[in-house]
């Protein structure tokens, strides 16, 4: 055992995430087969929305797998990535939910207003009734993702590259990997996702470190978005988008979407700040 971690310690970080991603697929592959036939899914075809949140949890469930692995192989914690569960972390975690989803409903707001989108107020029962469940998932989601993207892979990078060198990378290899559910869609927000992984890399650098903030948003904006969409609380007039609301109605696609995640990166420069409040 002493002589496999004495063989991985010395590899390049980038080598180390290659192995990681590669070994998490083949892990994943069967269950996928499993899954996929009872959503009539074939690997590596596109997703459509009802079929995306069980093949993701379950691409998920498998992931803590390899993250104990090369926790093990590199001599880390959780604690090392960044995740540690201490009263602190859940205040940080509580104020970057709430962060993200007053921020993204205020520009969600704006848009309803000049006419960009149309709120169905009577769904919003639905969104009371789902909710709690959609955070518990979004959370879920945002936690692996972070410990693996901004957590795991930041740290190995960081071995070889700058900070923001390896976050660069980073956040590359997050926009590439949604290709994996949706391609054409998924296009529209490349360079959207990238931002939003720097963002977040951000968030984790203002939290001393800590993935709590990171996850908080992430988690927010998912919660949020999703909730939105699987109960129907907003519709799009114009199903091709625009140059605000983005192509295809993709968020991450449209200027109001980069502007949010812009002035959330801003507004967490604050959070050193209001911390000790």
């Amino acid at each position: 055992m002493e002589n496999l971690m004495e063989f991985w310690q010395p590899w390049p970080g980038l080598l180390k995430i290659i192995v990681f991603l590669f070994s998490w697929l083949v892990l994943w592959y069967p269950v996928a087969l499993v899954v996929g036939r009872k959503l009539a899914w074939q690997p590596w075809q596109a997703v459509t929305p009802e079929q995306k949140l069980p093949l993701v949890l379950s691409l998920y469930l498998v992931s803590p797998l390899p993250i104990w692995a090369v926790t093990w192989l590199d001599q880390q914690s959780l604690g090392d990535y960044g995740l540690s569960v201490i009263s602190d972390q859940l205040l940080s975690l509580a104020i970057a939910v709430g962060v993200a989803v007053f921020g993204l409903g205020l520009t969600l707001a704006i848009q309803g207003q000049i006419g960009l989108l149309q709120w169905h107020r009577e769904k919003w029962w639905d969104l009371v009734k789902l909710s709690p469940l959609f955070l518990i998932l979004a959370l879920a989601i945002a936690l692996v993702e972070e410990l693996i993207f901004r957590g795991i892979f930041q740290n190995q990078l960081q071995q070889d590259l700058p900070v923001w060198g390896a976050a660069t990378i980073v956040s590359t290899i997050f926009a590439i990997l949604h290709l994996l559910w949706e391609r054409r869609l998924t296009a529209y927000q490349l360079p959207g996702l990238w931002l939003l992984g720097m963002v977040l890399l951000w968030a984790r650098l203002v939290d001393g470190g800590n993935l709590a903030l990171a996850w908080g948003l992430h988690g927010g904006w998912v919660f949020a978005l999703a909730a939105c969409d699987a109960t129907g609380l907003i519709t799009y007039p114009n199903t091709d988008g625009n140059i605000w609301v983005g192509k295809a109605n993709q968020p991450l696609a449209g200027l109001a979407g980069i502007i949010c995640l812009l002035l959330t990166a801003l507004a967490i420069a604050l959070f050193p700040h209001l911390s000790p409040l």
